[in-house]
């Protein structure tokens, strides 16, 4: 679900599409999803029925498609905050992209959003986020995967 080749810190994107395909070509180019359209279509619309810019300088973009293989988490840091949607005055500057495969995507679901929201609550984490060691930030993104694991 982690892949490091998922981690992309202090991008240089300014605009949420952008920054959505970037990851989803990882995620194709990697074999996470079967197809680029027909998942950027599943999170372009889901974006449209709300924003997924959640606070703390985060948004979790995703979307419900059969495109998706096998589940992952994108993890995205803008070298500076941007904005994400027209109609939000708050900036981001971490993203979370994810995939779950349609079968998997009431409870897989709603298991990453969970863990992802409770680790974000805590400020010490996302100050650690913001670190310029990929591998440490693989390990943070990794208690992820690991929760949710002993969930099941």
């Amino acid at each position: 679900m982690i892949n490091r080749e998922l981690i992309v810190l202090d991008s240089e994107l300014k605009d949420r599409e952008d920054i959505i395909e970037f990851l989803a070509n990882k995620a194709l180019n990697i074999g996470y999803i079967s197809s680029l359209d027909e998942y950027i279509d599943a999170v372009k619309k889901r974006e449209s029925e709300f924003s997924t810019a959640i606070g703390y300088g985060v948004s979790i973009p995703h979307g419900k498609s059969s495109a998706v293989d096998r589940a992952f988490i994108g993890f995205l840091r803008c070298r500076e905050e941007i904005k994400w949607s027209e109609d939000q005055k708050e900036k981001v500057r971490l993203i979370f992209l994810l995939g779950v495969p349609e079968n998997k995507k009431e409870t897989l679901h709603l298991k990453i959003l969970a863990q992802i929201s409770r680790k974000l609550m805590d400020e010490e984490f996302r100050k650690k986020l913001l670190c310029n060691d990929t591998e440490k930030v693989f390990q943070l993104l990794n208690e992820i995967e690991q929760n949710i694991s002993s969930e099941n």
